[in-house]
């Protein structure tokens, strides 16, 4: 009997406390499938998981004694992996090591070359090819350098990793963590985003799990206590049937309490559906965040990335269908993408906020090994790129060290293009880190949309400026020329361990979005409010209006040890919200204990709208 060693290598997600990791669900689709043959299970068995980053030692005699290692690498576990694969060749080079996954470049003639410690890899999908590598091995034949197969269309063939017991004994064996599921609906994404490589499987054909397979696991998953659960996929809500899936989600929760989050990604043409799903699952209180993708709305970009036929891309209809299901309307942004120039990005912010979206995740642009803009449009747009070890998880203390071992997971993240020069892709940095803030974070929001409503008052023309005005206050200048100095830092060494604040950011995916909690860090969010009225103070605003807006942009922000454990009733005196009165109320009813809990909900939150308390018109009676 040949024994199977598994490695799919993952960060932990999620706030700290919670403990949480991704189950391995990759290579359990592999046993799985190939499991289901008898010659497999006379063959071989599983030997042993890597699904966490132990010290490649400690990983090395956990897999040593192997006779085969199956490997999933993506781009937050490749440098690890390669060290790891490569420390098993050199101790035990009778071990048969076979790689797989979306970031293997694959197309570079150098690869086995440069890796000659991996006998095969599997290209595209892998279960037929773990399936193939077996049986070679049973017959004693040569293993193929590459295995690639046309994709599995009838999805029904492929046993579930979570009903057939693979993770049963990996579950048992570690009771302290909070697992996180993936569950696939169906495989493939119809769109050719240019920026995009989803599992290779972009510009192809959507085909679907059977619904018994999809209800069971929900359930299976919800019944072994997993409140977060992670849909693959690439557009929930494209088929009828998601509302139906949604349904089992919500039965599940009614019967377990789980799942209590969703992450998903959702249909770019079907908004209608999309929206149905949201606001099912949050009467369940099932926490969502259904993402309107934007992107951006610069129409050259747009065709740039060959994203530019999307019904998304109309977002006067999208966010109006939010409206019609009284949905609380997120976005994501991908800055620095090609085409793109200063003053553009501007108008796609604005373009948000016109819109009433104010919750807004945005992401440097990431030029990802197999996906088409980094391997055909580089060099066309003219996009430099710089390597940064710290933009899947935080920034671990040691990282100077996994840069020096070879370890540290890297992503090329963009610095300039044709159109943006590397002082104008810091300035996006800059402004954007303002603006999702003070913005997106509750400080502005309500004075800002009442100045474009009543006196065509552009949110660009009016953050810029008050980006220049709060900085005359000596600490938040100091903040500013760290925030300068962090990012010319991180360029040059990859990875982000500046403080701002008092804060340490540790994580170039924070970046955008620390802000906020650096002024709540330093109890600084009334002193942001006393400067915005400072600095309204040069146009003609009423001051019934001015103190409407200072009593709820003090409530709005969500703030530590001033949580509303009940809901507040605000008489308003103005037009600020062309209503008499408000209830301001905590979102969620989460309140963390500590000061670090609650500054974790801040940045893994903002997508639900955590950081904000809702505001909604008080209903006299």
């Amino acid at each position: 009997m040949k024994t199977v060693g598994l490695i799919q290598p993952n960060f932990q997600t999620g706030p700290k406390h919670l403990n949480s990791w991704y189950l391995p669900y990759t290579l359990g689709c592999l046993w799985s499938y190939v499991n289901q043959y008898k010659d497999i299970q006379d063959n071989f068995k599983i030997h042993s998981w890597i699904f966490q980053r132990p010290l490649i030692g400690d990983a090395v005699e956990q897999l040593v004694d192997c006779d085969v290692i199956f490997c999933s690498m993506y781009m937050w576990n490749i440098n690890y992996c390669y060290k790891l694969l490569s420390t098993l060749k050199r101790i035990n080079p009778d071990i048969i090591i076979v790689a797989g996954g979306p970031e293997i470049p694959w197309r570079d003639k150098n690869f086995f070359n440069d890796h000659p410690y991996i006998d095969s890899i599997a290209i595209n999908e892998g279960e037929q090819a773990a399936l193939a590598v077996m049986r070679n091995i049973i017959a004693g034949e040569d293993l193929p350098k590459t295995l690639q197969f046309e994709r599995i269309k009838e999805l029904d063939k492929l046993p579930s990793p979570y009903l057939t017991g693979v993770f049963d004994s990996l579950i048992e064996a570690n009771p302290d963590i909070e697992w996180v599921p993936t569950i696939e609906t169906d495989r493939g994404c119809p769109f050719k985003c240019t920026y995009c490589d989803w599992g290779s499987a972009t510009a192809s054909k959507m085909h679907k799990f059977h619904m018994q397979r999809i209800h069971d696991e929900i359930n299976w998953c919800a019944d072994n206590k997993m409140p977060y659960f992670n849909f693959t996929a690439s557009n929930f809500g494209a088929f009828k049937r998601d509302l139906e899936i949604a349904d089992y989600m919500i039965e599940a929760n009614e019967r377990t309490g789980n799942p209590a989050v969703l992450s998903a990604s959702y249909a770019k043409n079907n908004i209608d559906a999309v929206y149905q799903i949201g606001r099912k699952l949050l009467d369940a209180n099932i926490q969502n965040a259904p993402a309107a993708s934007f992107q951006t709305t610069t129409p050259e970009v747009l065709k740039n990335v060959k994203r530019d036929n999307m019904k998304i891309n109309s977002v006067a209809i999208v966010t109006q269908k939010a409206k019609e299901y009284n949905l609380p309307i997120m976005t994501e942004l991908i800055m620095g993408m090609p085409g793109e120039t200063y003053s553009s990005w501007l108008k796609v912010i604005d373009t948000m906020f016109e819109h009433n979206v104010i919750n807004m995740d945005i992401f440097y642009l990431q030029l990802i090994e197999n996906a088409p803009m980094n391997v055909e449009d580089k060099e066309t747009f003219g996009m430099e790129t710089f390597r940064a070890y710290d933009y899947f998880y935080e920034t671990t203390s040691n990282v100077e060290q996994e840069i020096d071992n070879g370890t540290a997971e890297s992503i090329n993240i963009i610095s300039s293009s044709s159109t943006l020069t590397e002082k104008e892709m810091y300035d996006l940095s800059k402004y954007s880190w303002f603006v999702v803030g003070m913005h997106s974070y509750g400080v502005t929001t309500l004075i800002t949309d009442y100045m474009y409503r009543k006196a065509d008052i552009q949110y660009s023309e009016f953050y810029t400026a008050l980006m220049e005005y709060v900085q005359t206050d000596p600490e938040i200048s100091k903040w500013f020329e760290q925030h300068k100095e962090g990012y010319s830092l991180w360029k040059q060494t990859g990875y982000n361990l500046h403080t701002i604040g008092g804060y340490t950011i540790k994580g170039g995916w924070k970046g955008i979005n620390s802000f906020m909690p650096i002024a709540q860090l330093n109890n600084y969010v009334p002193r942001l409010v006393e400067l915005v009225i400072e600095f309204i103070g040069q146009y003609d605003i009423q001051h019934e209006v001015i103190s409407d807006y200072k009593k709820l942009a003090l409530l709005m922000p969500k703030q530590f040890d001033q949580y509303l454990l009940e809901p507040a009733t605000i008489e308003l005196t103005s037009d600020l919200l062309q209503t008499s009165a408000v209830t301001v109320s905590d979102r969620y009813n989460n309140f963390p204990k500590t000061a670090d809990e609650h500054m974790d909900w801040l940045f893994f939150g903002r997508r639900r709208n955590w950081q904000t308390n809702l505001i909604t018109p008080f209903n006299h009676k």
